[in-house]
């Protein structure tokens, strides 16, 4: 018969114990404690301001740009993600104007989301035992490599981790019941409203909470299952809350249907099941389902507090289930869906690490510094050898001792790229006037396209599910300036034919005629105003009969210029780019590093 719990005690066990009194912190150990915590904000601030900026968060931006000029996602804009993170941001995002390093001041937006993660898992923390392994779970949590690059950037998943570590600290702060149970269930129901990936967090976190019961039970533990299902009900009462509303304020606007069109119908058509392609891990979550449980009942006997046992185990188990099958299930798995892991995981590798810190020997008292120093060095060792060509051994180890992260962020400001494109757009464009690009870059301009041309609509596009009405789009909209990313190739001699380069990945409508001789015939596929310019000069004529000086409108189709003076190579470009200083002829020089 298995021996209570709670009549265990250390001294049976020469080996230190998960929960074991411990000594209070020293001044050594509050110092690099101080120091460790001011160096992940000198990081982040530095990784914020200088980082390569990720495609997801213009397109972020770009939708929150909407809600900020009254525009409804998902019926004036496509998205396809959940609409409360871009709700919020709005209003903030309106303080700032147009401006072409508006990315910077809303990554720093994420800053306080990032403290109130690494406050949750220090709550956490400190239910499951002392202050020590607290504080080194949450420094842990902070330098893990992918918690930290993603939760920096601005995307909807932040807000997403937040709802979901304070529906844990919710969940372990005392019995599971009643207020508490809905509480966490507002809460959870607060993370689908920010993702729908909280769909795969809320069952394996019902599947971990069903294996700590029977694991209770048969522990001897006393269950009380009437109360753990008023909790389960009160839980779900809480989950449908903030969904309800958001729900409830899209049928109000005669949204609903676009809603369930972006976010469940076109995300759904990613891909079903990866079942069918074998490979061990998609056996992953079934060992999980074994393993996990046996795992879990030996770190209950082993934990003499019966809630710390129930918290630990949970966490355990669904950090497991999660991992599991996010491998074997999900079909598109990006860094960012491991963002809500691994502070669990640091959670659960935090008591053994005090446990080694409980030894006399100075390499297990060091085990908790040695993995953040590991974790700092991931983040500062430069990654890019890992995601270029391939390198031997050697090479990469040499590339990786020479090029520092940190230190390549001081000297090259990956940002600058992005934001001197948008501020050659901002220039050239107004408000009214339409932008093509990919995913939103543009950010402050309408785009012509309803879709975002992102993995699951290129597929859709390619499957026949979505027309490639881009071509038209263009013409119908008269959208002179666009950004030549993530186009189709159907769609790139079309665009390469009635529209000039402005840098690598602008270009602003109108073609180049060659060199200049008396009548000059062309064809224009965007209408709009256009004059005629020469590398060599001013250009005198007309086109069409009008006068080059009057920027005529022209229609789609053909089209006569017609040289009185000038010479050199000749070029129509739209007229308003023209006047706000495009000049098709310069090689426009990428920004300073």
């Amino acid at each position: 018969m298995l021996q209570n719990l709670e009549t265990k005690t250390s001294a049976e066990s020469s080996v230190p114990r998960l929960d074991a009194p411990e000594a209070p912190l020293t001044a050594l150990e509050k110092a690099g404690v101080a120091a460790l915590f001011l160096l992940l904000l000198v990081l982040r601030i530095v990784c914020a301001q200088r980082r390569q900026i990720d495609s997801d968060e213009p397109q972020h931006l770009h939708v929150v740009w909407a809600w900020a000029h009254h525009l409804l996602q998902y019926r004036d804009i496509f998205d396809n993600h959940s609409p409360l993170f871009q709700m919020l941001c709005a209003p903030v995002f309106a303080l700032f104007g147009e401006r072409a390093d508006i990315v910077i001041p809303m990554r720093h937006l994420m800053l306080p989301l990032f403290a109130f993660d690494l406050w949750c898992v220090y709550r956490i923390g400190r239910r499951l035992g002392s202050k020590r392994l607290a504080l080194w779970a949450t420094l842990a949590a902070g330098f893990a490599p992918i918690f930290f690059l993603c939760s920096t950037e601005f995307r909807t998943d932040d807000l997403w981790v937040a709802f979901w570590l304070l529906s844990l600290v919710t969940l372990t702060g005392g019995p599971f019941g009643g207020a508490r149970a809905f509480w966490a269930g507002v809460t959870l129901g607060a993370s689908f409203a920010c993702s729908m990936k909280s769909s795969l967090l809320v069952i394996n976190l019902a599947i971990a909470g069903l294996f700590v019961a029977v694991i209770a039970a048969r522990l001897g533990w006393r269950t009380d299952w009437r109360k753990i299902g008023l909790g389960v009900a009160a839980a779900l009462l809480g989950m449908l809350l903030v969904p309800g509303l958001v729900i409830g304020y899209f049928a109000a606007r005669g949204a609903l249907h676009d809603m369930y069109y972006c976010v469940i119908v076109h995300n759904m058509a990613i891909g079903g099941s990866k079942m069918h392609k074998f490979a061990f891990k998609r056996f992953w979550f079934p060992i999980a389902l074994i393993v996990g449980p046996i795992a879990a009942f030996y770190v209950a006997r082993v934990v003499r507090d019966r809630a710390s046992a129930y918290r630990q185990i949970l966490l355990l188990l669904f950090a497991s289930f999660y991992y599991t099958a996010l491998t074997t299930f999900w079909p598109l798995i990006t860094d960012q869906d491991y963002m809500p892991l691994d502070p669990l995981v640091v959670l659960g590798v935090a008591p053994l690490a005090v446990m080694f810190y409980r030894f006399r020997h100075p390499m297990l008292r060091a085990a908790p510094a040695l993995v953040i120093a590991g974790e700092i060095a991931a983040l500062v060792v430069e990654p890019r050898p890992w995601y270029g060509k391939p390198m031997s051994l050697l090479q990469t180890i040499r590339y990786d001792a020479t090029h520092l992260q940190l230190i390549g962020y001081l000297r090259e400001n990956e940002t600058q790229d992005f934001i001197v494109d948008l501020s050659h757009v901002l220039r050239l464009t107004t408000p009214l006037d339409f932008v093509m690009d990919g995913k939103g870059e543009t950010i402050f301009r309408r785009r012509p396209f309803f879709y975002v041309l992102e993995g699951v609509t290129i597929k859709r596009m390619r499957a026949g599910a979505i027309k490639d009405t881009i071509i038209e789009d263009l013409i119908q909209t008269r959208t002179c300036v666009l950004r030549k990313r993530r186009i189709p190739e159907a769609d790139e001699p079309w665009i390469v034919h009635n529209y000039l380069p402005d840098a690598d990945k602008i270009f602003v409508a109108g073609k180049r005629l060659g060199p200049a001789n008396g009548s000059m015939p062309f064809t224009i596929g965007i209408p709009a105003p256009y004059t005629a310019i020469s590398d060599a000069g001013i250009v005198h004529g007309t086109i069409d009969g009008k006068p080059i000086e009057e920027a005529p409108f022209l229609e789609a189709g053909p089209h006569t210029l017609q040289i009185a003076s000038g010479h050199g190579e000749i070029a129509v470009v739209w007229s308003k780019a023209v006047e706000r200083g495009f000049a098709p002829f310069e090689k426009r020089p990428r920004a300073a590093k």
